[in-house]
C-alpha cells in the first residue's frame, strides 16, 4: 500500500514537472506594414517623401526628388501628401489587421519598415486596449530610416541591433539595409529570442541575401536559447527556386511556408510577372525545444488589405484604402 502511493506521487511529480506536458503556446506575428513614417523631416535621413504637400514646395525638394531614377518612387517624393488624416489611418487599418488575428492580436509582433520610436508608439497605444505591455525599435543605418521594431505582451528584457557581415557590396548597396534585430523575451520563467529581419531587397546581389542567411545562422548558434526568427527575408518564388535559400536552411530551422503552410499562396504578390512569393516568414531554430503548433501557421488576408482575386493592397495615401503590399504571417509556437 505504502509502495503504491509512493509511486503515485512520484507519478505526480514527474507529470507535472515534464517540459513536455507543462508546455507553453505562444503567438507570434511578422508584418511589413509598408513605409509607416511620421511626417517630421528627419535630416539624417532619406524621408522626404513622407512629408506633407505643403513642405514639398522649394526647389531644393524638387531638385532632390528629380534625382530618383525609379519614376514611381520620384513620383511619390513629389507628390505625396503624408498628411495627419493618412497617417491616422494608415495606423488603424494595421491595428485592424492585427486585431482581426484570435480575440485580440497575437502575443508579440515583429515590424519592418518602422520609420522611428515615436511612430511606433502612436502605434503601441492604438494596440494598447488588446493587453500589449511593451515596445521597443533601435535606429539602424539604413539610408531611407526604415527599422524593425518589436510590440509585445510579454516583457522585453534585452534588445540588440546586430550588423550583418556582408562579403562584398558597394556603400550604396549596404546602407539600403538593415541589421537583425534581437529581442530577448520573458515568457513566464523562460526567455527566448526572436530575430527580426528586413534582408536586403531582391534588386540587390543575391550573394548579400546569402551572407544575412549566414549571420542569422551564425548568431543563434551562439545562443542556447529557444530561437525564432521572423520578418522580410526578401526571397522571391524565382529566387527560391533558383537558388533554394529557405529550403538550404530548413535543416537547422523549422520554417513556417515549408513545414506548415504548404496550402497558402504567399504573403506579397509581383503584379508584373503575375507570382506570389513568401518574403516573409517565420522559423524556428530545431532541437532548440520549441515547435510549430500544427495547422497553426497563418496569413492574414483581412478584407481592408485584400482585392477580390486574393492579392494584397498598398496602401494609398489619397485613397485611403490598403494596408500593405505584404500580407502578416501568424503562428503558435509551442515552447517544452
Amino acid at each position: 500500500m505504502i509502495k503504491s502511493i509512493l509511486y503515485t506521487l512520484m507519478f505526480l511529480i514527474i507529470s507535472f514537472s515534464s517540459p513536455i506536458l507543462s508546455g507553453k503556446e505562444i503567438s507570434v506575428m511578422s508584418f511589413n506594414v509598408e513605409n509607416l513614417f511620421d511626417n517630421k523631416d528627419d535630416p539624417n535621413k532619406n524621408d522626404e517623401t513622407y512629408l506633407p504637400k505643403s513642405m514639398k514646395l522649394s526647389k531644393n525638394h524638387i531638385d532632390e526628388c528629380n534625382t530618383i531614377s525609379v519614376t514611381k518612387w520620384r513620383d511619390d517624393c513629389l507628390n505625396i501628401d503624408w498628411t495627419d488624416e493618412a497617417i491616422n489611418y494608415k495606423i488603424s487599418v494595421i491595428v485592424a489587421a492585427i486585431t482581426s488575428y484570435g480575440e485580440s492580436g497575437p502575443d508579440i509582433i515583429g515590424f519592418q519598415e518602422v520609420e522611428n520610436i515615436r511612430i511606433l508608439e502612436i502605434l503601441f497605444n492604438q494596440l494598447k486596449p488588446k493587453g500589449y505591455k511593451y515596445f521597443s525599435l533601435d535606429e539602424g543605418n539604413d539610408f531611407r530610416g526604415i527599422d524593425n521594431a518589436f510590440i509585445s505582451k510579454y516583457e522585453i528584457i534585452e534588445k540588440t541591433l546586430h550588423p550583418i557581415v556582408f562579403s562584398g557590396g558597394s556603400d550604396k548597396q549596404i546602407g539600403d539595409t538593415r541589421g537583425i534585430y534581437e529581442g530577448q523575451f520573458l515568457v513566464d520563467d523562460q526567455i527566448i529570442s526572436i530575430y527580426n529581419v528586413h534582408f536586403p531587397a531582391p534588386h540587390n546581389p543575391l550573394f548579400m541575401r546569402v551572407d544575412a542567411f549566414k549571420t542569422l545562422n551564425e548568431l543563434s548558434k551562439k545562443n542556447d536559447k529557444t530561437s525564432i526568427a521572423l520578418g522580410d527575408f526578401n526571397v522571391t518564388s524565382r529566387e527560391e527556386s533558383q537558388e533554394n535559400l529557405y529550403k538550404s536552411f530548413s535543416k537547422d530551422w523549422y520554417i513556417s511556408h515549408i513545414d506548415e503552410c504548404g496550402g497558402c499562396k504567399g504573403t506579397s504578390y509581383y503584379f508584373r510577372d503575375k507570382t506570389w512569393s513568401f518574403l516573409d516568414s517565420i522559423m524556428i531554430r530545431k532541437k532548440r525545444s520549441a515547435n510549430f503548433k500544427e495547422s497553426s501557421v497563418k496569413i492574414v488576408n483581412h478584407p481592408l488589405q485584400t482585392r477580390e482575386d486574393g492579392t494584397p493592397i498598398r496602401f494609398d495615401s489619397y485613397k485611403l484604402i490598403g494596408i500593405s503590399d505584404h500580407f502578416p504571417v501568424v503562428a503558435i509556437i509551442e515552447l517544452n
